[in-house]
């Protein structure tokens, strides 16, 4: 069978759906893809406008798209006047301007490939006036035109608007797949793979199933304040499993964010730390979104019991719903330590 869309990483039965309707001819003339942020729907949106316009589409030998032909490498290299990017701009929504110009250029025929793919960018932020302006376009392009909406959350898009498109939705990358796939691609995640393991495996846990977010925190600028965060919550669940001690409690609630946005992440992160241990307790084989090493986190688990852990999920828990109530920053802090037993 011919490998399509093999660059997309994961995501299988979506990508033969789609492979199915390129081979038989049968590509709706516009899709939604949605997916959390960072889940691959740029990619997903400009490999299907590259093998909708590739040189070797009849040659069952190559993938499709082969990513070597100059179509290809035009609309990879963001150079193909024919793939065409609607966004917001500077602007908070997408607005009815944008939508007009494109509803003027659609009937401008492609440039040098046989296709013109238009990729909406954040399309769940078209104001309810550009969704109507969009309405008749989308429902009868011309023959040549593809449109791509890029989705978050389609609850904010018109059902009109969904009757006229496919929804394809993207799921959450697996842990695995996510490493692989920047070792492969990112010399600086092979790099980290031969130098320092655990802080690569720590970046693609805390990815959360989204490839976008694993590269960004590839930055070091971005990577040490989660270092220190995760770090921080490592120290609370030892330190709630552990006999009290007064000088080291000190030391970590000294540590924590002064400020109200800081803090909010700190207790946010500590969340997903316990949320581990629970399921760990629970089950050898839950999906962690906080322990890389499985051990670690069956370990720290056998220290507390189901009910402790669920106490404290709820005491941090809300402490963060006060805190996003503008609650005093050090008298809500000093509160959940004392519910947790660390004072």
């Amino acid at each position: 069978m011919r490998p399509i869309l093999t660059d997309v990483v994961a995501n299988e039965r979506l990508r033969a759906r789609l492979g199915e309707e390129l081979v038989a001819g049968k590509l709706s003339h516009a899709y939604i893809l949605s997916g959390e942020r960072g889940f691959g729907k740029h990619t997903l949106a400009l490999h299907l406008a590259a093998a909708l316009a590739c040189e070797r589409q009849t040659d069952t030998h190559t993938p499709l798209p082969c990513l070597a032909c100059a179509a290809c490498r035009k609309i990879l290299d963001g150079n193909s006047p024919d793939v065409i990017y609607v966004n917001r701009g500077d602007k908070a929504t997408l607005g009815v301007d944008p939508i007009r110009e494109l509803r003027q250029d659609v009937y401008i025929p492609p440039n040098d490939l046989s296709v013109k793919i238009y990729i909406i960018e954040e399309a769940h932020l078209m104001t309810t006036q550009a969704q109507n302006a969009f309405l008749l376009t989308l429902e009868e392009p011309p023959a040549y035109v593809l449109f791509l909406l890029l989705c978050e959350n389609t609850s904010l898009l018109l059902e009109t608007v969904q009757s006229r498109a496919p929804v394809l939705r993207l799921e959450p990358v697996p842990s695995e797949a996510i490493l692989q796939h920047i070792i492969k691609t990112v010399p600086e995640a092979k790099r980290m793979w031969e130098s320092d393991r655990a802080a690569l495996e720590e970046i693609v846990v805390a990815a959360d199933g989204s490839i976008g977010r694993a590269l960004e925190l590839l930055d070091p600028k971005l990577y040490k304040p989660l270092s220190d965060r995760r770090e921080l919550a490592r120290t609370f669940a030892r330190l709630c499993a552990s006999p009290k001690n007064a000088g080291e409690t000190m030391r970590f609630l000294n540590r924590l964010g002064a400020k109200r946005d800081e803090l909010i992440e700190q207790l946010s992160t500590i969340l997903l730390c316990l949320r581990d241990l629970l399921l760990s307790k629970q089950t050898e084989n839950a999906p962690l979104c906080f322990f890389s090493d499985r051990e670690e986190a069956a370990s720290l688990a056998y220290s507390f019991t189901t009910p402790t852990l669920l106490s404290l999920c709820d005491c941090v828990s809300d402490a963060t719903d006060r805190l996003r109530a503008n609650a005093n920053v050090r008298l809500t802090l000093t509160a959940m330590a004392q519910q947790c037993g660390l004072l």
